[in-house]
């Protein structure tokens, strides 16, 4: 049977008028074991922030590890961090969005009117937008999103998709809250498809200035004659061919992939055009996080050097727990740096 959970960064956050549902705190959820082997559990994060590396990042980080289903996913937050996914996703909505408008046209053809909604589960308090909420969310599956429409010359556009903390629900929102999370758990959870895209074309991104690429000039011509003996047409492309990336069936990457790099845009570019792409933007995410790395090895009985994830303030600690010598990685990133500690250089 699926456990359904709530979870919360502050229990102040949950009010009384919110309904009678299962509520973990974060704390709980991150160090309590009986979460570590939980299995068939629905979890909706709704944390203060869904930053790049925040508690509320972490959580849903750390659900995937488990195998958790949980909402949002880190692609959601990741796509609502970046203005080049809110921009593409925004342009592929303006035909709902002026087809079910909101608002008018700006006294000042050159200022544009800006009018914000919040919508929450997909639910919208505004009629005129129910349609568009609901493909808002369908697109970034996410608890509460406060999207900002500009109206101009009678024409209407997404400025902006943000995501908001459950403290940010206004008193006077609580119970249209209660009522979209109610109606939200009574549905069925469903995953999307990924497209089938047929393999004809393959681009190998590469840096020809990278001093240890993965894969060196020897293997890449390899790759491009074994993609010639496979009837395909390999190109190899640098950082400056984003623009022509929709030209191809396939994308390969062999450079060093990390967050925050041209890499992961070219991967996001590429799956959001129904490109085969290999590194895929959820692999990157994944792979360079070690904390999730480490949960996902636990979770699923791999076995690995024991480790702990710290802070500063907890180094002394980690003497007690872990013998010497012991390495020391950065949570997040490729060619991390590492120190193997020893009680000397303590």
């Amino acid at each position: 049977m699926t456990q359904k959970i709530i979870v919360v960064e502050q229990a102040a956050d949950w009010k009384p008028e919110f309904p009678d549902v299962p509520v973990v705190l974060l704390d709980d959820y991150i160090t309590e074991p009986r979460w570590f082997r939980a299995r068939n559990v629905q979890v909706i994060n709704l944390c203060r922030s869904y930053k790049y590396l925040s508690v509320g990042y972490y959580c849903s980080l750390l659900a995937e590890a488990r195998g958790h289903r949980v909402v949002p996913t880190v692609r959601t937050m990741l796509d609502l961090g970046s203005r080049y996914s809110v921009d593409l996703t925004g342009r592929g909505l303006e035909k709902t969005l002026n087809a079910r408008g909101v608002g008018g046209t700006a006294d000042n053809p050159h200022q544009p009117e800006t009018t914000e909604v919040d919508v929450l589960f997909g639910y919208c308090e505004v009629p005129e937008v129910e349609t568009l909420a609901r493909k808002v969310f369908e697109t970034f599956p996410t608890p509460m999103l406060r999207v900002r429409i500009e109206t101009r010359d009678g024409s209407r556009r997404i400025a902006r998709i943000k995501p908001l903390g459950l403290h940010q629900v206004r008193k006077g929102q609580r119970a249209f809250f209660s009522d979209a999370l109610t109606r939200h758990q009574g549905r069925r959870w469903h995953k999307r498809k990924a497209p089938r895209v047929a393999r004809y074309d393959l681009a190998i991104l590469h840096d020809p200035q990278d001093p240890l690429p993965p894969s060196d000039e020897r293997a890449l011509r390899r790759f491009v004659k074994a993609g010639e003996r496979l009837g395909m047409e390999v190109d190899l492309v640098t950082r400056k061919d984003l623009a022509r990336l929709a030209e191809y069936d396939a994308l390969f990457i062999r450079d060093t992939t990390r967050i925050a790099h041209y890499t992961f845009r070219f991967a996001k570019k590429a799956e959001s055009e129904g490109i085969v792409v290999i590194d895929d933007p959820t692999s990157i995410l994944r792979c360079t996080n070690k904390v999730y790395l480490a949960e996902l090895l636990r979770a699923n009985g791999v076995p690995a050097p024991k480790t702990l994830v710290v802070g500063r303030p907890d180094l002394d600690a980690v003497e007690q727990a872990l013998a010497f010598p012991m390495v020391l990685k950065m949570p997040e990133g490729a060619f991390s740096p590492e120190r193997c500690m020893t009680p000397e250089t303590v």
